[in-house]
């Protein structure tokens, strides 16, 4: 792998490990941040729904007051008078703005002076059922007035429906006492009901009663959670594109009842996960527009310029011509780099003409000695100069391919071979043979040799001198 690809995998490696961390640290602060966002609005939700059913209950606890405050009502109680309930327990009674269902009167022991309910269906004035009756006086909490501002409002589950129910004591018009009983006031907690609310709070939202079927699967965890802490909510997405906020509603007793889910799109969260894939391709785009940038650069300045010094250096060494010199203007490292090499090659040149110059001197003195020059590495002849040649009768080519022991006569080659061998210590002294030689033409001849180990090429080797008895 050369330089150039090793930078762009380094560069390409870091510009992923960035795009990475930029991941985690975007999903950590800006996606965290979104869902925070959208937390805060589901809760925003919930208390506004909240606060509508309290307000639908304040509104109607205003209505129920100015009933129970009246002299007409304080009256009613006293003597029953017919022409209250002509006058005002009417359709239009129900049917106005105060919009009630239920309309019912007690006396102080909690027992039933009149109660009507409107019928819609047949669009009349009907008696309550005793049932209704039965349950509202099993709950004494709503004749209970310790003074004449007592007043109890809030939502009552009867016979397995939820109503709104406002209860005030009776009074005169000028709220004073002494207190006759207690006027009831209940509107059905219906569905239309339910989408007056959603309208004005702008929530998608449904109820069920604690007890019945959820809704879905996805709601029994929240609803055993909240059940834990019935003042707390609970928020958690259903999928990528909805959210779930879920509380409970307390009835007026402060028992939780009713179970309420609101369902949200997630545009929150999708515009979070928006903004963060729009971070990190621009992050990726970035990340790799300055590696590039970063590779240009190094090409330019460096790579580039190395290769063209790799590529002189090379040049002189499949020339074997030291000589030539490597080109690299400029004043940097590598330029420095250029001239140390220039430096180093003069240096190899003149130490190669020194040499030359002895191999010269070598080889001249080597020729025209009278003596027979060879020197052996392990069991080849590496050089032999023209006296041996004359000695033998073998040119340098043949003896070039023998064995060094195969001049001699048969009887000393392997004495001769192992002595040698033997003694083979570079820095010993020189030995002294006296053996005899047999020529190429079968022609004996004792020779004077003495040899010296030596290192040739990093290698021992044996430099041997012969003279011809």
């Amino acid at each position: 792998m050369n330089i150039r690809i090793k930078v762009l995998v380094i560069l390409g490696a870091l510009s992923l490990c960035l795009t990475f961390i930029f991941y985690a640290l975007f999903k950590t602060v800006i996606l965290n941040n979104f869902d925070k966002i959208e937390t805060r609005f589901v809760n925003d939700s919930i208390a506004r729904v909240k606060a509508s059913i309290v307000n639908e209950a304040a509104a109607l606890d205003t209505i129920t007051h100015d009933w129970a405050s009246w002299d007409d009502t304080y009256l009613f109680i006293e003597d029953r008078n017919k022409e209250y309930q002509k006058a005002n327990i009417v359709a239009d009674t129900f049917t106005s703005s105060a919009k009630i269902d239920y309309l019912l009167y007690f006396d102080l022991n909690a027992n039933l002076v009149h109660g009507s309910f409107y019928d819609r269906q047949k669009e009349e004035v009907a008696s309550v059922p005793l049932e209704f009756i039965a349950q509202l006086q099993g709950n004494s909490a709503l004749f209970h007035h310790p003074g004449t501002e007592s007043h109890n409002e809030g939502i009552i589950i009867l016979s397995g429906s939820p109503l709104l129910i406002a209860a005030r004591p009776i009074l005169n018009s000028n709220g004073d006492g002494p207190r006759k009983g207690t006027l009831l006031m209940m509107r059905l907690f219906d569905d239309e009901r339910i989408e007056g609310i959603k309208e004005s709070t702008r929530a998608d939202f449904t109820i069920h009663k604690i007890g019945s079927p959820l809704p879905d699967p996805y709601s029994t965890i929240p609803l055993a959670s909240l059940l834990k802490a019935p003042d707390t909510v609970s928020i958690a997405p259903l999928n990528e594109d909805r959210v779930a906020g879920y509380f409970l509603q307390n009835d007026i007793f402060g028992d939780p009842q009713l179970f309420l889910r609101l369902v949200f799109p997630r545009d929150i969260h999708i515009q979070g996960q928006r903004t963060l894939n729009y971070l990190i391709w621009s992050s990726i785009g970035t990340c790799l527009f300055f590696a590039l940038v970063i590779f240009l650069i190094l090409d330019r300045v460096v790579l580039r310029r190395l290769a063209t010094l790799n590529q002189d250096v090379l040049k002189i060494s499949r020339t074997a011509q030291p000589a030539n010199r490597v080109h690299l203007p400029g004043t940097d490292e590598l330029a420095t780099l250029s001239s140390s090499i220039n430096t180093m090659l003069d240096a190899i040149e003149r130490n190669q003409l020194d040499i030359r110059e002895k191999e010269v001197r070598l080889r001249t003195i080597a020729e025209f000695t009278r003596s027979g020059l060879f020197i052996t590495q392990e069991s080849r002849l590496i050089y032999v100069n023209s006296v041996m040649e004359l000695i033998t009768g073998y040119d340098s080519e043949e003896l070039f391919t023998m064995h060094w022991w195969d001049i001699f006569h048969p009887e000393y080659q392997g004495a001769l071979r192992d002595r040698i061998m033997a003694s083979q210590k570079v820095g010993a002294p020189p030995k002294h043979y006296e053996v005899l030689l047999q020529k190429k033409s079968g022609e004996e001849s004792w020779l004077d040799m003495r040899i010296k180990h030596v290192t040739v090429q990093g290698r021992p080797a044996s430099f041997c001198v012969c003279t011809d008895l």
